[in-house]
């Protein structure tokens, strides 16, 4: 009878533990599509603000070009601090971190 009890036990023990991480796994999926959609959003929203502002002082061309100055994710977002700043441009955070998503994704793509 002990034996049995102590095999019940483990297999209520483990069945709580599988259907746990079932549910964080659902739980989390929501969340991680979100992540992903923002990152779509602010990218479109960052072209549109980068192609409204900063074509006013350059092009593409310095983003691809071999002696470029930005080599990390914190230079590249240092950068466009300091072009906002220089120019004018006037974005808010959040538009700042929209455009730094943009040219990370569509030319930059350093890891965060």
């Amino acid at each position: 009878m002990n034996h049995f009890t102590d095999l019940t036990r483990n297999i209520i023990k483990h069945g709580l533990t599988i259907s746990l991480l079932v549910f964080l796994a659902f739980a989390a999926s929501p969340i991680l599509a979100a992540d992903n959609t923002n990152a779509k959003t602010g990218a479109a929203n960052g072209k549109k603000l980068h192609d409204a502002k900063c074509f006013g002082c350059h092009d593409t061309r310095q983003y691809t070009r071999k002696n470029r100055i930005i080599h990390t994710f914190e230079d590249l977002h240092a950068r466009v601090e300091f072009c906002d700043a220089a120019s004018n441009a006037g974005f808010s955070f959040d538009e700042l971190d929209d455009v730094v998503t943009y040219l990370n994704t569509e030319f930059y793509k350093f890891k965060k």
